[in-house]
């Protein structure tokens, strides 16, 4: 009996456990939903009222997405904490929609960066250039604040926020050098041919986010042992029975 019960401790996480990992999961994504939308629109304003560069169009929709991507993932946990045995479905919804956004978010960088292919315009490089090292700012604090997650708090969700979270950074990254090589030489070619990189990088994204959806390990929980482990502990708990 002493070892059914440390089975048991071992594979369920108390209730308030669980329910105060979800309630600093949810605070998590509250953040990141803000950071990154405000990030996001900061940059296409500054795209239309000044720098007019469509790279940091690209990074500004992405941010856009990934924050709505973050949004969806936190109503996720506001579901599951109404209706608990959902959290599983309300998971896979939330991924494949942040899924969708991102493939909407690359549609508008194409469309984008092919008609600035057709019609060139003067960019303002060193707008472009700190507007979007402020971004990355905040990116990175971002991608730290979830890497700062414990391996065992850990689940489809965190890593579906960690592939956003990055992605978008790397995509700083390359509109932050496009915007340098036009500050310095004024090669405003180099704008548009980021777009279509970033485009191109979101499109590579895109089918790899869709094979860890498809091929992914679901574990929703802070236990991970609400299905496999719960039969387990249940013929267990028979076997015990009949010995005894």
């Amino acid at each position: 009996m002493h070892d059914h019960d440390h089975h048991s401790l071992k594979n369920h996480s108390p209730p308030h456990t669980r329910k105060n990992a979800h309630d600093q999961e949810f605070r998590l994504y509250v953040i990141f939903f803000a950071l990154s939308l405000f990030a996001g629109i900061v940059e296409i304003v500054v795209k239309y009222l000044i720098s007019n560069s469509v790279s940091l169009f690209g990074d500004g929709t992405h941010g856009i997405n990934d924050g709505l991507s973050y949004l969806l993932l936190a109503l996720v946990l506001v579901f599951s904490g109404y209706c608990p045995k959902w959290e599983l479905t309300f998971t896979k919804i939330g991924v494949w929609l942040s899924f969708l956004l991102l493939f909407f978010g690359d549609y508008l960088v194409f469309s984008e960066a092919i008609e600035r292919y057709f019609v060139p315009e003067e960019i303002h490089g060193w707008w472009t250039l700190s507007t979007v090292a402020f971004s990355f700012g905040l990116n990175l604090f971002v991608v730290w604040m979830i890497g700062k997650t414990k391996k065992e708090e850990r689940n489809i969700r965190h890593d579906s926020v960690f592939f956003h979270a990055l992605s978008d950074l790397w995509v700083s990254v390359g509109v932050i050098l496009s915007a340098f090589i036009i500050s310095v030489t004024g090669w405003y070619a180099a704008d548009w041919i980021m777009a279509f990189v970033i485009a191109f990088y979101l499109l590579f994204l895109l089918c790899v986010l869709a094979i860890r959806i498809v091929r992914g390990n679901w574990k929703i929980g802070h236990d991970h042992s609400h299905g496999e482990d719960g039969e387990e502990h249940e013929h267990h708990h028979h076997h015990d029975t009949e010995e005894n």
